[in-house]
């Protein structure tokens, strides 16, 4: 009997022991998962460069020279010494002049009288060297007071001659009378001088 009532006891008591176990699982708190931490490869962050200047630069083209201006020929007038203007841009010496000298030969009887003359063009290149000097012309003075048969007599340069000659051409006289009729006058002579004035 005793054996009977102890295998009963170790039944209930097992029984029991299956209910705590059973009932505490029930009652114990369910475990919190663990979030899932998602993990970060560090990385450096480097110096920042500055910014640079993508303007572009334009190159201004180089500034033309002025253009160079002829040289001006003065107004015809009864004055003997006349002045050549120079383009300052062309040329930055002394300020060049033409004077005219009558020597004398043809004009002793006073008959024949300058009316209108030109002053020559000082050519650049002499004047630009600063280079001086004279020619003498002889040339006829025709029966209408016109030049005419200009040749170079003599001369420091060269260079002078042309325009001179050029100049000469242009002369106009009042012609020789004899008797009430005009009459040619062969041999006359001028001295062109070209000087460079110091301002």
């Amino acid at each position: 009997m005793i054996k009977r009532y102890s295998a009963s006891v170790a039944g209930a008591f097992a029984i029991t022991f299956s209910l705590f176990l059973g009932m505490n699982y029930l009652v114990a708190p369910e475990r919190a998962e663990k979030p899932e931490v998602k993990k970060y490869v560090p990385f450096e962050i480097g110096k920042v460069r500055e910014a640079t200047d993508i303007r572009q630069k334009i190159k201004m083209p180089d500034r033309i020279a002025d253009p160079i201006e002829p040289i001006n020929i003065p107004s015809p007038h009864d004055e003997t010494t006349t002045k050549n203007v120079i383009n300052p841009n062309t040329y930055t010496g002394p300020k060049p002049t033409s004077k005219f000298k009558p020597a004398g030969i043809g004009l002793s009887n006073g008959d024949i009288q300058p009316l209108r003359k030109f002053a020559p063009a000082y050519p650049r290149t002499q004047a630009s060297r600063g280079i001086e000097g004279y020619v003498i012309v002889q040339f006829t003075v025709n029966k209408k007071g016109a030049v005419e048969n200009i040749v170079i007599v003599e001369s420091t340069n060269s260079g002078f001659n042309k325009n001179s000659m050029r100049a000469v051409s242009k002369y106009k006289y009042k012609p020789r009378v004899i008797d009430g009729v005009a009459v040619e006058v062969h041999n006359v002579m001028e001295k062109i001088s070209f000087k460079l004035e110091t301002s």
